[in-house]
């Protein structure tokens, strides 16, 4: 092949290619959240946020990172919870800046910026339709950028400020190597600002932001009660499937094809699944031992809607049936569950749930001769009752009194694995019952109470 021919057959190629895609076309973009929260619900946080925070001060939020699987192959993409709940934008590589006291900007004064990526048609073509600077003229911020103008804008409109705010970073620690002290992404950001900014105040935690997030308003209710009952629905499908000899990673299975099946896009978080041993191991997820007859599971799953996420866990024996021993441990779970709910109420304590289930796992280890003292309970219960629920799993908020309109969970358990000290009989029963606990005026609501929490209705739910 001559020179002259090799680099004709090089043209035509490149021809093909660039003619491979139709000139003109457009992909239509559809904001994916049709049912989520209402555009006017993120005004508001913003400027609440903002008129929170002084006129010399400056918000950056960021979208989180993409994280890389392998070559060109991405883990599915979840936004920044803090830029969700301010923006509605589930897009990666998009910022948000609010400036209290405003700034100029072509001749406007505005208090918010947003910066996206313009619309690509050659990308688009990979991923389908994104939003772009004219689409997110819908979510009512008041100035729409270029993503690539963000750098440069924050450094010059840095002058005369005296706290630059993050609602929170994308990548966490990062090891230094040959040394036992982690180097924070934080500190490097404040390192790099402060070589132009040196008097530049920075935090990143904002105790307004928590705050807000820990208060749900009627669309957030409205969004986590749709995710309790898609999760609802998959528990009752893993219990009415379960059998001697069935694999745990076939009920998780179970659960997450209903979970989709229902409309989830994702769960909330990895699914726990752990039978016998396995559901004395608190964050045991991976999923994957034969179940045996006389077995109790363990199921701690739930299904993330629309970014609001439940968290729920029953405990059900594979054959259908709790044995004496196993009965008695639930029913003390139970008891300690329904007097953690009962203390769930405007105006106690944070810890007031934890410390209502806690005496009542005491007393009744105590009677059984499973424990003597307090500090023992530690062996068999040692985790705290309750988080707060919403964008995340666990949730910010600020840990005070209960206030109405949160939602936290309320999940007591009793893990005894063998090797414990104490008769034999009660080695290898794992059981933890959560739900999750709306904090409301007319008292606590079990947003979950649906699913089955007595032995007697699990093992009639299982016999169906």
């Amino acid at each position: 092949m001559t020179f002259k021919y090799y680099c004709v057959l090089v043209l035509m190629c490149l021809c093909a290619i660039t003619h491979a895609q139709p000139p003109n076309i457009s992909y239509t973009y559809e904001y994916p959240y049709t049912d989520g929260i209402p555009f006017f619900r993120y005004t508001e946080r913003r400027e609440a946020l903002r008129n929170a925070h002084s006129d010399q001060s400056l918000i950056l939020s960021l979208s989180a990172d993409t994280r890389n699987r392998q070559n060109d192959v991405n883990h599915p993409y979840r936004q920044s919870s803090n830029f969700l709940y301010l923006t509605g934008i589930p897009y990666p590589q998009t910022a948000l800046i609010l400036a209290p006291g405003g700034i100029m900007h072509e001749g406007k004064l505005s208090k918010e910026f947003l910066f996206i990526n313009p619309r690509t048609t050659s990308k688009e073509a990979w991923e389908g339709a994104l939003m772009g600077i004219e689409e997110a003229r819908m979510l009512g911020i008041e100035t729409i950028l270029p993503y690539s103008s963000l750098q440069a804008f924050v450094m010059e409109h840095l002058n005369g400020k005296d706290t630059l705010y993050f609602t929170g970073l994308p990548t966490t620690n990062i090891p230094i190597p040959l040394s036992d002290k982690p180097l924070s992404i934080e500190q490097r950001v404040k390192d790099e600002v402060h070589k132009t900014f040196p008097d530049l105040y920075i935090k990143t935690s904002m105790q307004k932001l928590i705050a807000m997030r820990e208060i749900k308003d009627a669309d957030e209710i409205r969004l986590m009660k749709k995710a309790i009952d898609i999760s609802i629905e998959g528990h009752i499908s893993a219990m009415k499937q379960a059998r001697p000899g069935i694999n745990e990673y076939e009920l998780e299975a179970m659960m997450e094809y209903t979970f989709k099946k229902e409309g989830a896009e994702d769960i909330g978080y990895s699914s726990i699944m752990g039978a016998g041993y396995n559901a004395c191991i608190l964050h045991y997820n991976s999923n994957r031992k034969a179940t045996l007859n006389g077995d109790l599971v363990l199921a701690d799953c739930g299904a993330e809607y629309q970014n609001y996420t439940a968290d729920i866990t029953r405990t059900f024996p594979v054959n259908g049936r709790f044995t004496p021993d196993q009965k008695t441990l639930y029913d003390i779970v139970l008891e300690a569950a329904d007097s953690a709910i009962l203390a769930s109420t405007i105006g106690n304590s944070f810890r007031a749930p934890h410390n209502a289930a806690k005496n009542v796992l005491l007393k009744r280890l105590q009677s059984l001769g499973i424990i003597e003292t307090e500090e023992q309970l530690k062996w068999y219960f040692m985790h705290g009752t309750s988080h707060y629920l919403g964008l995340d799993v666990h949730d910010p908020g600020t840990g005070g009194t209960l206030k109405d309109g949160s939602v936290i969970t309320v999940e007591p358990g009793l893990y005894i694995p063998p090797g414990s000290p104490c008769d034999k009989r009660w080695w290898n029963i794992g059981i933890r019952i959560e739900d999750d606990i709306l904090i409301g005026q007319q008292g606590p609501v079990n947003l979950s109470e649906s699913l089955p929490r007595t032995t007697d209705g699990i093992e009639q739910l299982m016999r169906k």
